[in-house]
């Protein structure tokens, strides 16, 4: 049997690296529309056929999508200086995309990587991420369609949670957002690609006017308060258990706008969008929809996908 080709969108990402080493790995193709980058170049190393485009534009998605058997759209706007940049990437390349598969005469399946943001949708990123589903839900009776909400996503590679976390564990004093409980639902990255193979293959796909089929909330299962989360990584940086101080969310906020005001340019890790987010109390899923439909079996511990992420950063 011919080995199914993969268009994949955002590949030069954190999740998207991974994604493509795991298909390359179990004798996939994969094609990817990417950016002019030295991680384009590094995928076209691994034999990965590269297409220079960009999905703000629609330029290359029609050749990139030439003999593609499933989609698997990662590519996201996760900060941006204003609310167009966030429309720009997560409503509009969606329909870019979606638009170019309804008008193949067999369009391939589309699993559509989405987020736990999109569900409260309390931040601009969160509302953006929910009107590219919608987008998607728009086109279901033409395109078969699947989205997948993961949580926190972390492994080898992240660059938000780690970074943040590890300097604060190593000296012991950890700042949590705001007073009051916070739950998280986090899924290893590995186990994430999984997931998303396991939706290009199998299970419902989205039925217009229907909510129900085609959604799968994705992570390990578990719902983590910010000290088990601390707590793990501690334990994976061999570091002892360190000290939680709560900070008003009113501080937060400020922090966050004088943050955006001291760097020209990027937007920073810490910004007025994602102070939104860290406001909100429960960021968790319950999977069990994933785990009938799709296989979706987690493998990895918290203190284990640490612990794989600290030994790749060393």
């Amino acid at each position: 049997m011919t080995a199914p080709r993969y268009l994949v969108t955002g590949a030069t990402g954190f999740i998207g690296r991974r994604l493509t080493r795991m298909i390359l790995a179990r004798g996939g193709a994969v094609t990817a529309l990417a950016r002019p980058s030295a991680r384009a170049r590094a995928l076209r190393e691994l034999g990965v056929q590269v297409v220079t485009g960009d999905l703000t534009t629609g330029r290359g998605l029609t050749e990139a999508l030439r003999g593609a058997d499933r989609v698997i759209h990662l590519a996201a706007a996760l900060r941006a200086r204003a609310p167009a940049g966030f429309w720009a990437v997560n409503r509009d390349g969606v329909a870019r995309l979606v638009r170019a598969l309804a008008a193949q005469r067999r369009p391939a399946r589309l699993v559509l990587c989405s987020s736990l943001a999109a569900g409260p949708a309390i931040s601009l990123y969160g509302a953006s991420k929910r009107a590219g589903e919608q987008v998607a839900r728009e086109h279901a009776g033409q395109v078969p369609v699947v989205i997948v909400r993961p949580g926190i996503v972390y492994g080898p590679g992240e660059e938000a949670l780690l970074p943040a976390l590890l300097p604060m564990i190593r000296l012991g004093v950890v700042v949590k957002a705001g007073y009051g409980p916070r739950r998280y639902g986090l899924v290893y990255v590995d186990d994430l690609c999984t997931a998303l193979l396991a939706a290009t293959e199998r299970g419902p796909v989205l039925e217009p006017g229907d909510p129900g089929p085609g959604l799968y909330p994705i992570s390990d299962g578990n719902a983590y308060d910010f000290s088990d989360i601390c707590r793990a990584l501690a334990r994976a940086a061999g570091c002892r258990d360190p000290l939680v101080l709560p900070v008003p969310m009113p501080a937060v906020h400020a922090v966050a706008a004088l943050a955006e005001l001291a760097v020209r340019g990027a937007v920073p890790a810490l910004n007025r969008d994602k102070a939104r987010e860290m406001g909100h109390a429960d960021w968790t899923c319950v999977p069990d929809a994933a785990v009938r439909e799709l296989g979706f079996a987690p493998a990895t511990t918290l203190t284990q996908g640490f612990e794989a992420a600290l030994r790749t950063a060393s």
